[in-house]
């Protein structure tokens, strides 16, 4: 009797030992089920525009264009404080990360040329504070995506497209996060560094200015992150009118 109630000891320390290990396993699975992705695409929104509805419709769209497409990184809206909390529950809703950040204030805006239009897109410039990530593609809301775009975010410190020959267009663009570059940044809109138009694009343009020069971006085939500054090639920043002719 005292030998067959041992043996059945036995059996019950090796059951509650699987189950533990099962039970690891499970949280292991969890873990890596929730692990925090290193890659982000993301855009911005803010209100004081006569199509402020439009650009959150777009934004919508744009964003579940690229969850039908399997990306694998965070969707992000960089959000100014007064969008409607509806508008951000929405995004949420759709799986789409929401950062609520203060409006930057644009120093340009008293330029002859000034559009006040632009007025808050220097909230762009935010992306560079998103440091949870290792890599970020900041977009502008009326971006559509056909296909998976994943293998951006191998690109350097800083990539761009250029649609213009001789200006890059900050529509669709890479970058790496990084407080030092987005203090710097801050620091020189407050020392008035020069901008074309007053807009992220100005801006961006000038605090890159060798862009041109530079490489252009092809993703090595192993997976790996380049460094430094590259071209994009035209087809990540396509107009849609380029698309429909070729179609």
């Amino acid at each position: 009797m005292g030998r067959g109630c041992g043996r059945w000891w036995w059996v019950a320390v090796a059951l509650v030992v699987a189950a533990a290990a099962e039970g690891a396993r499970e949280e292991a699975a969890v873990a890596v089920a929730v692990a925090p992705r290193r890659h982000a695409y993301a855009a911005m929104m803010y209100m004081g525009t006569p199509r402020d509805y439009e650009f959150y419709v777009a934004t919508r769209v744009m964003m579940r264009s690229l969850g039908r497409l399997g990306a694998d990184a965070d969707r992000v809206v960089i959000a100014s404080l007064d969008v409607p909390p509806r508008w951000v529950q929405a995004l949420k809703d759709d799986g789409v990360k929401v950062v609520s950040v203060e409006n930057l204030k644009n120093p340009y805006e008293k330029q002859e040329n000034f559009n006040m239009r632009f007025k808050l897109t220097l909230n762009k410039l935010y992306a560079w504070s998103l440091v949870s990530y290792d890599r970020v593609v900041m977009l502008d809301s009326d971006n559509i995506f056909l296909q998976n775009t994943d293998e951006l975010f191998q690109c350097g410190q800083f990539c761009a497209v250029f649609i213009n020959p001789c200006i890059f267009h900050t529509g669709l663009f890479v970058l790496q996060p990084s407080i030092d570059v987005f203090k710097n940044m801050l620091h020189e809109l407050a020392v008035g560094r020069d901008n074309p138009d007053g807009a992220d694009q100005g801006f961006l343009a000038s605090y890159f200015p060798d862009l041109l020069d530079r490489p252009m971006f092809h993703p090595p085939v192993n997976g790996t992150k380049l460094e430094g500054t590259y071209r994009l090639p035209l087809g990540y920043q396509m107009d849609a009118s380029y698309y429909c002719e070729y179609q």
